[in-house]
Formats: C-alpha cells, structure tokens, sequence
C-alpha cells in the first residue's frame, strides 16, 4: 500500500465491547488448543488446579514455585524420553502426592528405563541450583529469601526421588546396577516412616505409597529378571556413567540441603 503507515492505526481505542470480544477470541482460542491436544489439556489443568493448592497452604509466590520445580523435574523424564526414541505423555500433578509421566511404550532395556529415570533429577537438580544462586546474588531481599525457600525444597524434593526403590527415580536408576537396590530402597523409605511416626511429625501418605507399590514392584523386579534376562544385560561402560551420574547427584543434593537448612536454621 501506498498510503502511510498512521492510516492504518484507528484514530479512537477500541471500545468495551471489542475488547471483551478479543478475550473472548483468546479464550476460545486457548479452548480449542487444549481440545486439539487432550495431553496439553491434562497438563494445564492439573497444574492449575494444584497450584491453587498450594496457594491456599503456602500462598502464591512459593506455591506456584513448588509446581514449577516439580515440571522441571517431571519435564527432565519427557526431554530424555523422548531423546532415545521413547514416546511418552507431557507430565500431570497430582496434589499432594507429586507428579508423573506416562510411557506409551515400555523401555526395551533397563539401560532406557534408567536413563530415562534419571533424567528427571538431574534437571530438577539444575532447577533448584538455579534457584540457590537466585538467593545468592540478592540475599538480603524478599525474593531472594523465597529462592532460598524453594532450593532448599527443590534439594529435598529430588534428594527423595533417588531413594532406591522402583516407584521413584532412584530404584529405576539402580536397577541398571542391581536389583537388590529396590531391597535396600524399601528399608529405607520403612526408616524414614518410623522416624516419622516416632518423632510425633504428621506422617506423610507418599511414604505409606512407595513402600506398597515399592514392595510389589520389588517383586516384580525379581521375577522379571529370572523370566526377561535379556532386559538387564548392560554393558559395564554405561553402569559406570550411570552410577557416576547418580553418586554425583546424591553428592550436590546432600550439600545443597546443608547448605540450604543452615541458612534456614541461622534465620529462623
């Protein structure tokens, strides 16, 4: 066109009923995406609807901090799934309990279900990093006291998920090295249980779950490796890298809770 380029911009705003009617464009057009793609759909509404939750418990900053951690964490799973060929759906909050993602495929070897597993924490571990360096550059503000609080529960979050038994990471990631790992995860996580019921703390219903979802898979982990041998044969170059990953894990997480709960203690 010829004309100048003021032309083009009308010379009154828009009234109130165009704008309304552009929400309503953008709403419906929101609306047919979710529809379009149902996986998106479950995604947005179960991390709407828990971040509203925890709102309610935590109040908004730190709530919705809780579920953006948790997505980095569960998002971890879907970018690796994904990488080595695994199709799986985009990640779904659970109130309360966590979060999880769903195979559409099993793994072919221990080797992709451990990768796959260890995914999660080593970018939930990067997402609360970020958030401790966060309070670092700014430690004496509200927000950096915030970031304080969510590393700290990014460090304990991902810290749990390593326990080694089969419904979290750290049993998929450790049955690469040996299933008698599941074993020793389920002592632990029936540790932790007691240690909660002694110490007069509310017990959270997460330990109750892994430890009977944890004792039926450790079976199944078992018997599965007497009827599929094929499934765990795994060369020694990628137990190592995958041990390595999960010690240098436990090592950052373990110092970055220290480090975390001594700033909480000194401040509280």
């Amino acid at each position: 066109t010829d004309r100048p380029v003021q032309a083009d911009i009308p010379a009154h705003p828009a009234s109130a009923g165009q704008r309304n009617g552009g929400l309503a464009t953008g709403a419906l057009a929101i609306l047919g995406l979710l529809l379009k793609f149902k996986g998106l759909a479950f995604t947005v509404i179960s991390t709407g609807v828990t971040a509203l939750l925890y709102a309610q418990l935590f109040g908004w900053a730190f709530g919705v901090g809780i579920v953006l951690l948790i997505l980095v964490h569960e998002s971890g799973h879907v970018v690796v799934a994904r990488a080595i060929g695994l199709p799986v759906t985009l990640p779904v909050l659970i109130p309360f309990l966590g979060a999880f993602v769903s195979m559409k495929e099993q793994p072919r070897t221990v080797a992709q279900e451990s990768v796959m597993a260890i995914g999660g924490p080593i970018l939930g571990s990067v997402g609360a990093g970020l958030c401790y360096l966060g309070y670092l550059a700014m430690p004496g503000t509200s927000s950096g006291q915030l970031l304080r609080a969510l590393a700290y529960f990014g460090f304990l979050i991902n810290l749990f998920n390593l326990v080694p038994v089969t419904p979290l990471d750290g049993g998929r990631v450790l049955s690469l090295l040996s299933k008698w790992f599941n074993v020793a995860g389920l002592a632990i996580a029936a540790g932790l249980l007691l240690f909660e019921m002694q110490s007069g703390n509310h017990v959270s219903p997460v330990l109750f779950l892994v430890l009977i979802f944890g004792a039926f898979s450790t079976f199944q982990r078992f018997r599965s490796t007497t009827l599929n041998p094929a499934y765990y044969a795994v060369d020694a170059r990628t137990k190592v890298i995958i041990g390595s990953l999960y010690l240098g894990l436990l090592l950052a997480l373990g110092l970055g809770m220290l480090s975390t709960s001594a700033i909480l203690s000194s401040t509280g």
